[in-house]
């Protein structure tokens, strides 16, 4: 596939990264130098110098109707305008265009109707914090079956029920409900169980199930948290106030901005919640609005450090949980394996929402897990891939690097056992460690 991505930042760039590895022709544009030596050097990567709207700068891509344009940079209306100049001036495929804020998603499509699919990271984000929220004890929440299959992941406690038992025994607990723990996270290591794996403490466990049972599960592995109450948001860009909308009618929710101004626009958009106009890293600050009492404080500022900074000062002072924004890879690896909770790296959703588009037709969702150790895919049982119809599970012979613990037929999610019969037109979630064991899988049965 020949794929040109406008933007070599660190959604753009992840992109292609992950792309070039999928034997796919790819063009990089941007007018930063330093964005492009971080991708000019990758096989199968071309890198163009230039404005990402401007049309003799895409003339240079070579667009055809076999071109997927990505428009990715950190400027929305670059992307926008790049979208609508694509469209109208060349013979285009596919274009799929990214917002980076609320001004144009209500007129999007009026405005660039040439544009296929619009992704807004700001909503994903919010989405994957909201389902956090809802449910918690959960590290990470992904959907499936159009949202009624869940892949949960939550800590190992020794309040646990499983805890120091075999996975086998999850029927003897949950008799009247099937799930399935397809990976076990375990000194910075996937394992892929199978039922006689213990479960040790400190595992992070990923388990399947659907919306009601996510909770007997988790009754499982650690003893369950009370529902939270009260939420402190840092910060109150784009992503604060979109979350700060969708979580204030179910929490009680408190928004913390620095910037007077700021303050001020989002107090005319957030109707009903209280903003404090105060500086998040400030210490005494936090102390004097008895962070204790605070079930999840989430750091959502622009800036990095200031996120983490200002959430090991609400843990510190007593906040029972905390979900901290990290865009910077390498701020990742300095942060793991502190106190913090929950860290979000918003570049992993957006790309793999992109990766499901782009992957689009067997493939129905694809998720990434653990900066990109392993991937969790929704796989069509279609025409492409006829000859696993009517394979059981076991012949499939699957080794330690991937597993399919779940399918999903006529609406229904069925766990999958080794004399499971796969039909045309089920819905196979697998769960694999790299990408290629999973081409192997697919190319084998195509």
């Amino acid at each position: 596939m020949r794929i040109v991505i406008l933007g070599a930042g660190s959604i753009g760039g992840s992109v292609a990264n992950e792309l070039s590895s999928e034997e796919n022709d790819i063009i990089v544009i941007d007018n930063n130098d330093k964005n492009l030596e971080k991708v000019s050097g990758k096989e199968g990567i071309i890198a163009i110098h230039g404005n990402a709207s401007s049309p003799k700068t895409l003339s240079k891509a070579g667009l055809d109707s076999q071109t997927l344009l990505l428009c990715l940079t950190d400027v929305e209306e670059t992307n926008i305008l790049a979208s609508i100049v694509a469209r109208s001036q060349f013979e285009i495929g596919r274009i799929v265009c990214r917002l980076t804020g609320s001004t144009y998603t209500d007129i999007s499509n009026k405005i660039a109707s040439g544009v296929d699919y619009f992704i807004n990271p700001e909503d994903l984000i919010t989405n994957e914090i909201k389902d956090l929220l809802v449910h918690p004890g959960a590290l990470e929440v992904l959907d499936f079956d159009e949202n009624r299959t869940k892949l949960v992941s939550v800590y190992a406690k020794k309040t646990g029920l499983l805890v120091g038992r075999q996975i086998k025994e999850l029927k003897n607990d949950l008799p009247d409900y099937e799930t399935r723990i397809p990976a076990i996270y375990r000194e910075d290591e996937f394992l892929i169980p199978n039922g006689d794996t213990v479960i040790n403490e400190e595992d992070e466990v990923y388990f399947i199930a659907d919306e009601n049972h996510i909770e007997d599960v988790t009754r499982e592995l650690q003893k369950l948290e009370d529902k939270y109450k009260n939420i402190y948001i840092a910060g109150c860009g784009n992503l604060g106030k979109s979350l700060a909308k969708k979580t204030n009618d179910d929490f009680n929710v408190k928004v913390i901005e620095k910037d007077a101004a700021q303050c001020e626009k989002s107090s005319e958009d957030l109707d009903g919640v209280l903003i404090l106009n105060a500086d998040v890293a400030d210490k005494d600050f936090l102390a004097s609005e008895n962070i204790e009492n605070c079930d999840v404080f989430i750091a959502v500022t622009q800036d990095d450090e200031t996120n983490v900074l200002c959430s090991m000062m609400a843990k510190k002072l007593g906040a029972k949980k905390t979900i901290t924004i990290v865009n910077k890879e390498a701020y990742l690896d300095l942060v793991e394996g502190n106190d913090l909770d929950i860290i979000i790296f918003p570049v992993q959703i957006t790309v793999s929402h992109i990766l499901k588009y782009i992957r689009k037709g067997s493939v129905f969702n694809a998720h990434k897990v653990k900066k990109g150790a392993a991937e969790v895919m929704e796989l069509n049982v279609d025409s492409s891939i006829k000859n696993l119809i009517g394979k059981s599970i076991k012949e499939l012979n699957l080794n330690g690097d991937m597993n399919i613990p779940c399918l999903i037929r006529d609406d229904e999610a069925i766990m999958a056992h080794s004399s499971t019969l796969i039909q045309e037109r089920d819905h196979l979630l697998i769960f694999y460690k790299d990408k290629s064991v999973f081409d192997s899988f697919y190319n084998k049965y195509k």
